[in-house]
């Protein structure tokens, strides 16, 4: 019997799991239903939108059995927003929903048995809300005024955000203060429609230590009234300190940052301070978004490498290097190799205002920097890389390389399982630990610790 059910068909499911992206998963005829907002345990009413080769896609009618784990969204625009995903699950069940989206990845992907016991409890974010230290949101000019939000998915429609519960509070009130701002001097959001108005993002930054603000203006055209409105944030609120502009016309790019990148007010950097490191931060260098929990990150890697005085660590893809200024004081020395030059050169500024100078920064591609350097004997490696993973290439050349110790740093259960099936072959998992980056999304964060066989 062919397995097609039209669109617009309405039928009752039970939700057996959470798929990657939040979403519960039921079946029809052992085909997938992925149906946003619903819950594993749940009985649901459900509406096709889609028919997929492997799955459909469905909307939430209503809920005939609701999950004890199910509680009421705090954000009054959770269900249009899409920043969130997990918001009507219950804080404790998305971190064990976390892990569970680990064990699937590695039980689809690794071919080598692994234990259970090896992963470990999600480690919870504290806070859970207003934890995210940077924001990138779009404009739009609507109703006789600008507004910033998020876009629904699947559309153009912007949804309005006026406190997001999951930004720190300052880049809240300075969104809403910028935007006024924008209003009483009849600077406009771009519309690409009308080609009026100038304003496509607005990026802000706030360091926790220093209470240090940065704020980026993405334009897709040259407007002085921002460079006048930049100057008078700096001059009348102590917080902000660093005002840019970017002229970005590219508008298929999800770039934001281009060559055309200026600073137009106060200082080029805001400082954050961890682990009593001083780390320089321009508005293209690359900084975890929640910072307490970052600190936890990171000495989750101190934690597990166990380092000896002895040892030469690499921190690939390392950013601005808070790895290495994390990993310096226990080990003889780090090489920190990135490829991106603005995070390079926030390194190198970081490593000016502190006192690790067991650090040498190296740039480019992470196998062709270690192939020029064959004469650096590797005892660890620390990867922290893109969503992407590590890939074919890096892993062959650590199957070929052979470091004693890897700690592998991943944001995709997907990748990461996909590369511990290759690495598998010469190293030994001894530690999956999932950290909680991003409460109340789908997102996890993993530290995998591996050892030679």
């Amino acid at each position: 019997m062919e397995n097609k059910l039209p669109i617009g068909q309405r039928l009752t499911t039970e939700i057996q799991k959470i798929g990657i992206n939040g979403e519960g998963i039921g079946y029809y005829n052992r085909k997938a239903i992925f149906v946003d907002f619903a819950l594993p345990k749940e009985e649901v009413e459900v509406e096709i939108t889609a028919d997929f080769d492997t799955y459909y896609k469905a909307n939430l009618v209503q809920i005939i059995k609701k999950s004890p784990s199910r509680v009421e969204p705090f954000c009054p625009v959770y269900h249009e927003c899409g920043g969130c995903q997990l918001q009507h699950l219950a804080y404790d069940e998305t971190l064990a929903l976390k892990r569970e989206l680990i064990i699937q990845a590695i039980r689809r992907y690794v071919k080598t048995k692994v234990s259970l016991d090896l992963i470990k409890p999600t480690i919870a974010s504290n806070p859970n809300t207003h934890y995210r230290n940077k924001a990138s949101l779009p404009l739009q000019y609507k109703f006789g005024k600008n507004i910033i939000g998020m876009y629904k998915p699947n559309s153009n429609h912007l949804v309005e955000i006026k406190d997001c519960p999951i930004q720190e509070q300052d880049i809240n009130k300075f969104y809403t203060l910028i935007l006024n701002q924008m209003d009483k001097r009849k600077i406009l959001a771009y519309n690409n429609t009308s080609k009026t108005g100038t304003v496509r993002f607005i990026i802000i930054r706030r360091a926790e230590a220093t209470a240090q603000i940065q704020v980026t203006f993405i334009l897709y055209k040259e407007d002085p009234e921002i460079v006048e409105l930049g100057k008078y944030l700096v001059e009348k609120f102590k917080e902000i300190v660093s005002v840019y502009r970017v002229i970005n016309d590219d508008l298929k790019s999800r770039e934001f940052f281009t060559k055309n990148t200026n600073l137009i007010a106060g200082t080029e950097a805001i400082n954050e301070v961890l682990n009593d490191v001083v780390f320089s931060l321009k508005p293209d260098a690359f900084f975890q978004l929640n910072t307490k929990q970052a600190d936890v990150l990171y000495n989750k890697v101190i934690e597990l490498g166990q380092f000896k005085p002895t040892d030469i660590v690499i921190d690939a893809y390392s950013g601005i290097a808070p790895i290495a200024q994390y990993v310096a004081p226990h080990v003889k020395r780090v090489y920190a190799i990135e490829s991106v030059e603005a995070s390079i050169q926030s390194a190198k500024d970081t490593i000016i205002q502190n006192t690790h100078k067991n650090i040498d920064l190296l740039k480019g591609d992470v196998v062709e920097v270690l192939n020029k350097k064959k004469d650096i004997p590797v005892d660890v490696i620390v990867f922290d890389p893109p969503r992407t993973g590590l890939g074919e290439k890096v892993t062959a050349f650590l199957l070929k390389k052979k470091p004693k110790k890897i700690i592998y740093i991943s944001c995709n259960p997907s990748t990461l399982a996909k590369d511990l099936d290759v690495l598998t072959q010469a190293y030994t998992i001894k530690s999956i630990e999932p950290i909680d980056m991003f409460p109340f999304t789908s997102h996890v964060e993993t530290v995998v610790l591996m050892s030679m066989v």
